[in-house]
């Protein structure tokens, strides 16, 4: 009796294996096929987004083409209005520049005259000026001369 019970223990527990092995088989078809329909779904999921991507990409493509040369107009305006702006300003600057250093040139070159003796183009500019007041007031003397003469002649 013991080797029967033990058989049917024996018995039993292969039954039991038996179950197991059948469940895990089914069990890893069920994930397999669970595996495989969840890969067709991704793979179609892909598709899908590719699709839309290519219908509405180009639409984007072109909507951003339009933004980008609405963009580069504006920032070539204020590009070259700035180039603009700092030109003159240089330029400005190097009149400004080239100004003082003209003058300071000629305050060195006629100061270096001076100081040698030779007469410089403001001196003879200046002597002329002077020449030609005095000329206008022996003028004016001269006039007012005749004049005089005249009266004392009268009297």
């Amino acid at each position: 009796m013991d080797k029967q019970i033990k058989d049917q223990n024996v018995d039993q527990e292969k039954q039991e294996n038996s179950d197991k092995t059948k469940n895990k088989l089914r069990s890893g078809r069920k994930s397999s096929l669970d595996f495989r329909k969840y890969t067709q779904q991704i793979w179609l999921a892909g598709l899908g987004a590719f699709s839309r991507a290519e219908e509405e990409g180009n639409k984007l493509f072109d909507s951003l083409v339009k933004v980008g040369e609405e963009l580069e107009s504006k920032t070539t305006e204020i590009a070259d209005q700035t180039v603009e702006k700092v030109s003159e300003k240089a330029k400005d600057s190097v009149t400004d520049t080239k100004d003082k250093v003209e003058k300071l040139l000629d305050q060195s070159v006629n100061h270096s005259l001076n100081r040698i003796g030779l007469v410089t183009v403001k001196d003879i500019q200046y002597l002329e000026s002077l020449i030609l007041q005095l000329h206008s007031k022996v003028d004016f003397l001269v006039e007012e001369n005749k004049l005089l003469k005249e009266q004392i002649v009268k009297k």
